[in-house]
Formats: C-alpha cells, structure tokens, sequence
C-alpha cells in the first residue's frame, strides 16, 4: 500500500476472504472464512473455473442466457456464474432476500438454469452461498465501521485472485458479496499472491518495507 494515496482496500476472495485495509495512518486486516460454496464446494452444481462451467448468466424472459469457459457445453456454474445467478434471481424478483423462490406459490425447492443437461440451483444452494457472501461481506464491513470509513468512499478497491479476475463487481455488490463500492474504483491485479513473492525475490529493498510495514 502506498499510504499516501488516501484509504484503500485490497481483497483475496476465496474459501478465506483476506480483507486488508490501509489509511494515511494505519493499515488493519481480517481474515474471513467464508467456505468453499462460491469455489465448487457444497453447490450440487457447484464448479471451479474449467471447461463447460458457466461463467457469466443473465436471466432472460422465463429462462438464461449464459457463457460457458472455452465455449464448452454447460456442466456446472463456477463462482462468478453463481454471483450472476443470485444477481439475476433478485433482480428479476424470483428470489427474495430469505432465499425462497417465489414462483410455484413460494413452495419451489430448485430453479432450472439449464434444462439439457438439467443444471439447478437449490434452496439449499443459496444457503450455503449466502453464508458464504455474509462471511466475506462481514469482513469488509467490520474494519470499514472500525475504521469510520464509508464504502463509497473509498479510492481504490483491488481484488486479487482468479475468482476475482471474472466476477461482475456490480453483481457482486447487489447481493452483498461485496461492500458498497464504487465499481468505477474496484481493479482486478490478478494473482496478487505471486507477483508479491516475485517482487520480494528480484528487489531485496522490498524485503525492508515489508517489515517496515508490519
């Protein structure tokens, strides 16, 4: 962080949410352990990113419009499908805030986003990735609020990690996977976690800010 630029955030999405915060005067950071729901685990469809997931979704008229990783056919949603699908279900009022489907008189237990083959999301689906969202997005609100800092005020936002890389952040804020940010302030920076160790190895004068820094 350069601590002269104002307040920053910096976050690693994945089964642990880091959240790091840096302001002229402090830097504070959490770790979330938000689970693996928006990484394939404990969504009966549920994928990583590999071929055939789905990655992008847009609810059209009574079905989905969506793209799968190297334009496979469809044989799972992988993380930022699921951020779309959440999106779209709220968005289009098929779902509301509890998680209860609101077509077949309230009492539906699954949505078919794809017919053939049949890929669904659950009730239990949504449970297990609104745990997920509320772990990471909880996260970000404790040390805004320790800080006194409002999400739309925040300069910079950087998400690292392949998740990150794909979600849609206007998506992900609506279902409150991510704190009210301004989209406009949020940079994807990749794989963070490598650059850094490289960094360290090529230039010894980092290994210094580094413990300055801690």
């Amino acid at each position: 962080f350069d601590l002269d630029s104002g307040n920053r955030i910096f976050l690693d999405i994945g089964t642990n949410t880091e959240v790091v915060i840096g302001t002229p005067d402090r830097i504070v950071a959490a770790s979330c352990p938000a689970g693996p729901a928006f990484e394939g685990g404990l969504v009966r469809h549920g994928l990583p990113a590999c071929d055939g997931a789905i990655d992008t979704l847009k609810a059209i008229g009574s079905g989905f419009q969506y793209t799968t990783l190297a334009d496979a056919d469809p044989v799972g949603i992988c993380g930022s499908g699921l951020v779309d699908l959440l999106a779209e279900l709220k968005r289009t009022g098929q779902m509301t805030e509890m998680g209860v489907f609101t077509f077949g008189d309230g009492r539906a237990r699954e949505v078919a986003v794809v017919d053939e083959p049949l890929i669904t999301l659950s009730r239990q689906d949504a449970s297990h990735l609104a745990q997920a969202k509320a772990a990471s997005f909880c996260g970000q609100f404790i040390l805004l609020r320790m800080l006194g800092i409002d999400p739309g005020k925040v300069q910079r936002v950087e998400l690292a990690g392949g998740f990150a890389h794909s979600i849609d952040v206007r998506a992900a804020v609506s279902i409150g996977f991510l704190a009210p940010f301004d989209p406009d302030r949020v940079h994807r920076v990749g794989n963070a976690a490598l650059e850094g160790a490289r960094q360290l190895v090529l230039d010894t004068g980092r290994h210094d800010r580094v413990e300055r820094l801690v």
